[in-house]
């Protein structure tokens, strides 16, 4: 059974489904944090979506309501830490107000913030 502060990760397949993950569940009001996934999950994707075990059920239901797409929930200990994604270096967010852009590698998405629809996509390969 899962104690309260016990943390879920909630990993991706696409940067698309964890950006539409981190705005839907935000405007949903959970409390989430953008984290770096394992290495072992990362498969194309570094960003990863840390939730309250307690929420875990609602959040997944919110995300299949919402046609997001996830890989897996892992379930993780409390006092787990994982490195938000503001401190890998690897992922990094510009605010243009009405407009987000995520920088990924060398893959940039710009998204509108009001309805999480991308309005921009670059690199990649």
């Amino acid at each position: 059974m899962a104690e309260e502060g016990d943390k879920a990760l909630i990993v991706f397949d696409y940067i698309y489904h964890a950006m539409r993950a981190k705005h839907v569940l935000d405007k949903g009001g959970f409390k989430i944090r953008e984290v770096a996934p394992p290495v072992e999950y990362r498969t194309g994707c570094d960003l990863a979506i840390e939730v309250e075990t307690a929420d875990v059920d609602a959040a997944e239901e919110t995300l299949e309501e919402n046609k997001v797409i996830i890989l897996d929930i892992l379930f993780m200990p409390k006092g787990t830490q994982f490195v938000p994604v503001f401190l890998t270096k690897l992922i990094k967010t510009w605010d243009y107000g009405d407009y987000m852009m995520v920088r990924c590698g060398n893959m940039k998405i710009t998204y509108r913030k009001e309805d999480g629809v991308i309005v921009n996509l670059s690199g990649g390969g």
